[in-house]
Order: structure tokens, then sequence, then C-alpha cells
């Protein structure tokens, strides 16, 4: 039950981290601004950026094929790039703002706001969709309830960590507040970017063997780049605290000096709460994450031979419903894996143990599930064979005389997705 929960919980919180925390120092710098207009500007693309997202995962769970996750996704990474670089350039360059450079701040500000939202809340939106999927008609179940209840806190935690990242950043000195901001921003990007060029590969707009070894290390270990937004965002306490006391101002009595600096001991307190949520944050991301993914050791492949250019499978051998991993040795030595599914009547998939987004790291079966080995999404079982996503890279195959036949020289071509 702990693990179910925590499988909720750390995903919702970490996704209601990246969406929360760049969108409340943008908030403590808006707020510090003459113009309020731009206070508007970020409401409205708030409420924007929720009913689209919101839109757009009820359309994406009602017709599978009207909106392509992908797609959507880049646009938002997109739109949140161009917001970027003319923030930033205001920011860090612009000494006077007519009147075209305050229209130029809040396209950023919209902008800003409602990639952050249309990315992020996306995925927030999917997740609970995705626990009742799971649970194949049987939602009133005890298992349900925690999944769900994970979820919930989560997202608390995760918007709860926005609002006192917002209350700290709003402490700080306008040099210092704009500093923090651009590493956050360009941590995000970083992120973002990951992401944004694994699309491009899968859809095979980049030379896709060409990035591959580049790319590798990302993919495998992307599941730390949320450590580098918790390490960036802990310079916002970090700065609070290094922040030289407030001088007497001219003219002052002791009295009001002392409220001044009393003021400014209780805007630290923001910066304490702050320290002790990433503090609880890294804990649940770590520790939580280990316990949470703890995967089953893939079953061993089992070695398949070749006679007349063809590996041959027994249809007896799959007809328990279950995940079954088979090995080709190619002819430079690669081990070629395939799996081969069930998935009713007399309908297979056939597919490699590899996919266009995670590579060759596999696939596992849990409680009558497949599941990526990395990114743990799980599969519908009915579209294994099919592209797209994190599908299984599809086999060509035929059925014949009892028999699940696959030409040789196909698996000889796709060994380079397992070296």
């Amino acid at each position: 039950m702990l693990q179910s929960f925590l499988q909720q919980l750390i995903p919702a919180m970490e996704q209601g981290v990246m969406l929360t925390v760049p969108l409340g120092i943008l908030l403590a710098i808006i707020l510090n601004l003459k113009d309020k207009g731009h206070i508007e500007t970020f409401k409205k693309t708030l409420k924007w950026g929720l009913f689209v997202s919101l839109f757009v995962a009820a359309a994406k769970t009602g017709t599978r094929q009207a909106v392509s996750r992908e797609v959507f996704e880049s646009m938002a990474i997109v739109l949140d790039i161009l917001s970027t670089v003319v923030l930033l350039t205001i920011l860090l360059r612009v000494r006077v703002w007519t009147p075209k450079v305050q229209r130029a701040f809040k396209f950023g500000v919209g902008g800003l706001s409602l990639g952050l939202f249309l990315y992020h809340g996306l995925e927030i939106w999917l997740m609970p969709v995705t626990i009742f999927q799971s649970g194949e008609g049987h939602y009133f179940t005890l298992e349900m309830l925690v999944k769900m209840l994970g979820y919930v806190f989560g997202l608390m935690l995760g918007f709860l960590s926005g609002f006192l990242v917002y209350k700290a950043a709003a402490a700080l000195r306008h040099r210092r507040l704009i500093f923090v901001f651009t590493v956050q921003l360009l941590a995000t990007l970083f992120q973002q970017s990951i992401f944004f060029l694994q699309v491009l590969m899968a859809r095979q707009l980049f030379g896709t063997l060409g990035l591959l070894s580049f790319m590798a290390p990302f993919i495998d270990y992307q599941s730390w780049v949320i450590f580098i937004i918790f390490l960036v965002t802990l310079l916002v306490p970090i700065t609070l605290f290094l922040q030289p006391k407030p001088l007497c101002p001219a003219g002052a009595n002791p009295a009001q000096y002392r409220k001044l600096l009393a003021q400014a001991i209780h805007k630290r307190r923001w910066g304490k709460g702050l320290l002790a949520m990433l503090l609880m944050l890294i804990v649940f991301s770590s520790a939580g994450s280990w316990y949470a993914n703890r995967k089953p050791e893939l079953v061993p492949a089992v070695p398949v031979q070749v006679e007349a250019g063809f590996v041959a499978i027994p249809l007896e051998q799959i007809e328990d419903g279950h995940l079954h991993r088979y090995a080709y040795r190619a002819a430079d030595g690669t081990t070629v894996r395939v799996i081969i599914i069930k998935k009713g009547g007399s309908s297979y998939g056939v597919g490699l143990d590899a996919c266009e987004v995670c590579g060759p790291t596999g696939y596992y079966e849990k409680d009558g599930q497949v599941i990526c080995k990395l990114c743990n999404v799980m599969m519908n079982k009915a579209t294994i064979g099919m592209p797209g996503g994190c599908n299984p890279v599809p086999v060509e195959s035929s059925i014949e005389n009892g028999q699940i036949r696959i030409s040789a020289d196909v698996l000889e071509k796709e060994k380079v997705r397992f070296r």
C-alpha cells in the first residue's frame, strides 16, 4: 500500500514543484513592478492554462488519437523558450522600460505562465486518469483510494512549495531576485529540452542514431533532473539568509528601526519554512522514489534459433496472456530482445524490448500490466505492436502453422537499438 501511495505522490509532487516554483518567483517579481497590468496578465494566462490543459486532457482521454501528447507539450516548451528569452533579455539588459518594452514583458509573463501550465498541467490532469484506467472497472477499492490520496497529497506538497518560494522570494532585493529567477528558468528549460529532444528523436526529425549516444546519459538519468530543480530552488532561502540587514533610514528613530529589523527577521522565517520543505521533498524524491519504484528483475530472455531465415515461436508458449521475452543473437554478437504477449482472441502484440523514447531498458509485467522499466509508463496492452509514445518498437511478424514467425533480416536491422 505504501508503495502505491508513493508511486502517485512523488510524480504529482514533482510536477507541482516544476510548475509552481518558477511561477512563484515570477509573481514575486511582477508584484514589485509599478505597472500592475502584469498581474492581470499573469492571472488571465493561468486561467487559460488551467482550462486548456483540462480540455486537452479530456480530449486525450476520450479520443486517444485526437491529441498528440508529445506535440502538445513540445509546443508548450517552444512557448516557454521564447518567453524566457524575452523576460531574461528585459530583466538583465533593459534599463529604461518604454511602452514597447512593457508590452514585450507582458508577452513574456503571459507566455511563460501559459507554457508552464500547459506543459505540467497536462501531466498533472492525466495522472488520475491513469489511476482509474489501472483499476479496470474496480474503482471503489482500498488500492484505488490509496493511490488517489497519494496523488492529492503530492499536489498539495507541490503547490505549498510554490507558495513558500513566492513568500521567500518576495523578501529578496531586486538583484538577488532576478539572479534566482534566471537560474531557475535555465534549470527548467534544461529539463524541458531533454523531453523536446526525445520527441524529435522519436519522430526521426533528427538523426536518431547520431543523437542516441549523446542523449543516452540524459535519458537514462532524467529522473535526477528534479534534484537540479531542488538545488536551484535552494538558492532562494540561501540568498535570503545571506541578504544583509536593512540599513537604518535617515531620520528614523530607534523604535522605527527595530520594527524594520523585526520585519526582516519575520521574512527570513519564510526561508526557513522553504528550506524545511525542500529537505522533505528531497527525501521523498530520493528514498521515497527508491522504495516506490523498486522493480522486479527482467525475466531472462529465452534464446531462439534461426531456421530458413526466420525465428519461430510456438503460439502455445504465449497463450497464457503474460509477457514473454525472447533473445536473438545477431551476426555481430548483439543480443536483440523481442517481447510477445497475447492481447486477446487471435491477436498478439509483437515488439522489441525497447522503445523510441527510453531505448533498450525493457519492459516488465506487474499485476497483469506491461510497464516500461525506465519511465514507469503503463502500456495499453491493446496497443502493443503499434508505434508511438513509449510503446515497444513494433516488429513485423506473421502467424503460420501455429507459430509466430519473424524474419531474421528484420532483427538484424534492429540490432543497433541494443548496442
